[in-house]
């Protein structure tokens, strides 16, 4: 029986995508920044949009995480924390240490979105919660990072973004209470609006 014009367009479509992304993971490879940037604009738009179709590049994405180069560790931080929204098989479970041993990364590009993207992690695997909280809660202690009070920072717009799923609120409340006298005024913006936000801080 013949596909529906329906059906030829989906399957055409899906074709279409998976060309695009087969292109732009070679072009994340690229000496050329340029298509670099490009080829990451388009890989973020179809893991917000259809993580579906990039998920079977999971491996790949991995890979880049574990490359030195900085600008391969941002693009696979942003690529995995939306990509794990669909992770059924618990792949992420698997590379867990991988992913958040980077907490300790130096570079402000790198352990600042660990941080930050943990809120959405935490969202679609509520079992990690507090794994993951209790690595957020001593990123003073533990990471290297140039820009540390900027790093707690990012570490409260995690707490934001899943704090009603948070079991215990009291200490991650504690950890915010802290960051109002924090060196960083962006820093300690987000505390003071975060408190104010949930009723902590008038």
């Amino acid at each position: 029986m013949p596909l529906s014009p329906l059906k030829r367009f989906m399957g055409n479509m899906i074709l279409k995508d998976k060309e695009i992304i087969s292109e732009a993971m070679k072009s994340l490879e690229s000496n050329k920044e340029k298509l670099r940037s490009k080829a990451f604009t388009v890989l973020l738009q179809i893991s917000e949009n259809n993580p579906e179709y990039l998920y079977p590049e999971w491996e790949r994405i991995t890979e880049i995480l574990r490359k030195e180069e900085v600008s391969n560790k941002y693009v696979a931080i942003h690529l995995i924390a939306n990509l794990v929204q669909i992770d059924n098989a618990d792949k992420f479970e698997k590379m867990f240490d991988d992913f958040y041993n980077l907490i300790c990364h130096e570079s402000p590009v790198v352990s600042p979105h660990i941080a930050e993207k943990s809120g959405k992690i935490i969202k679609a695997k509520p079992h990690l919660q507090r794994r993951i909280i209790e690595i957020l809660l001593t990123t003073d202690k533990i990471s290297q990072c140039r820009h540390k009070e900027l790093l707690k920072g990012y570490v409260i717009s995690a707490f934001d973004e899943c704090f009603p799923f948070i079991e215990n609120k009291e200490e991650v409340f504690k950890y915010v209470e802290k960051q109002m006298n924090s060196e960083s005024p962006k820093t300690k913006k987000k505390a003071k609006e975060f408190l104010k936000k949930y009723k902590k801080y008038d």
